[in-house]
């Protein structure tokens, strides 16, 4: 079993030490947070004994073997870099970096150190994307032709909130924009029976607001093998999640694509250890048929759980099929574009 630590101690680091207590490979062992009482706070939560004020402690531990790194995206170059130099394996909360020259930066250091690093992209652990993949590239929908996916919330504009300030790394494309570029690259790269691809075309626009920061945007790409992708992220405005794909024949939906089996997210209690979890379900609408076929995907663990465990079974090679560095690398590459394009810049970059 792998001893997790934990940095960060916000409301993602919850939900992961929820994920944790179910987990097949690994448990939490540690928790550290720079702000006063935060680190108490989660470990008493989950009667976790070792609480650290400062993340060179919890690196410092001889008995913690892998770390997950929750701080707000412009701290996690240094949070991962810390944690490759202190010979830790890692999975850091998406997006992995700022961009795409600070993502290198982090795959050099785990590199060079031979460690684990995975970007925490969760959706990508779970067994509904084994079966999305699985029916596109077993010809359900015939040729895919075209995907459209979202990701995205309304939070009131409140220039200094995490969500607007630009020092904070605000904006709708690095919080959750992430979500459906990984996934379009996916859908893209399962068509052609790769990993993943990167978009050769980029055309983007979107609302930038007082703070330099995108509130909504929407973003269309062109990949090797013709598939053409819309991507769509807001934090200024309600954006349903929904990923549908469209095929020469027939269209497969994944209704829920981000959050599925996942009652960790809302909870604010240790949940119990018997807790049962919904499956999730795919729409396949087939060209002629009069009605849609719903698949369901049975699940035995909360879906941060099935990421935990993705590191755990992926450990040895030091990179996970979730996200492979040079995914991780292209995904950036295509949220740098995407801010190009609508004139977002960071001050402290």
């Amino acid at each position: 079993m792998l001893n997790w630590g934990i940095i960060g101690a916000g409301g993602i680091a919850r939900v992961f030490s929820n994920g944790l207590r179910f987990s097949k490979t690994g448990r939490l062992a540690a928790i550290a947070s720079r702000t006063p009482g935060k680190a108490d706070k989660l470990a008493d939560l989950f009667d976790i004994e070792k609480r650290y004020t400062a993340y060179e402690d919890l690196l410092a531990d001889e008995e913690i073997d892998a770390v997950y790194i929750s701080t707000i995206h412009p701290a996690h170059a240094e949070g991962v870099i810390m944690a490759a130099r202190a010979g830790k394996h890692i999975l850091v909360e998406k997006p992995i970096g700022m961009n795409a020259s600070e993502t290198s930066a982090m795959i050099e250091a785990a590199r060079e150190n031979d460690v684990f690093l995975m970007e925490g992209f969760m959706y990508r652990c779970h067994p509904q994307i084994a079966r999305m993949v699985e029916l596109i590239q077993s010809g359900a929908i015939g040729d895919v032709l075209m995907v459209r996916s979202a990701f995205g919330y309304h939070s009131p504009f409140k220039p200094d909130s995490r969500a607007y300030n630009n020092e904070l790394g605000g904006g709708g494309i690095l919080d959750v924009g992430c979500y459906p570029a990984s996934m379009v690259r996916l859908i893209a790269g399962a068509a052609a029976g790769e990993p993943f691809l990167d978009p050769i075309e980029v055309k983007a626009s979107g609302v930038v607001g007082p703070t330099g920061v995108d509130h909504y945007t929407a973003a269309t790409l062109k990949f090797r093998n013709d598939i053409v992708a819309e991507i769509v992220t807001a934090i200024g405005c309600n954006v349903p999640a929904e990923t549908v794909v469209y095929g020469s024949g027939g269209i497969l939906t994944v209704p829920n694509p981000w959050l599925p089996s996942t009652p960790c997210r809302t909870a604010a209690v240790a949940l119990p250890l018997d807790t049962v979890f919904p499956p999730s379900y795919l729409t396949l609408q087939k060209r002629g048929e009069s009605a849609p076929t719903e698949i369901e995907v049975q699940v035995d663990r909360d879906l941060f759980s099935y990421e935990a465990d993705m590191v755990g079974a992926h450990i040895d090679a030091r990179q996970a099929p979730a996200a492979l560095w040079p995914d991780s690398l292209g995904n950036m590459a295509l949220l740098d574009k995407w801010r190009e394009e609508i004139g977002v810049v960071y001050v402290n970059l």
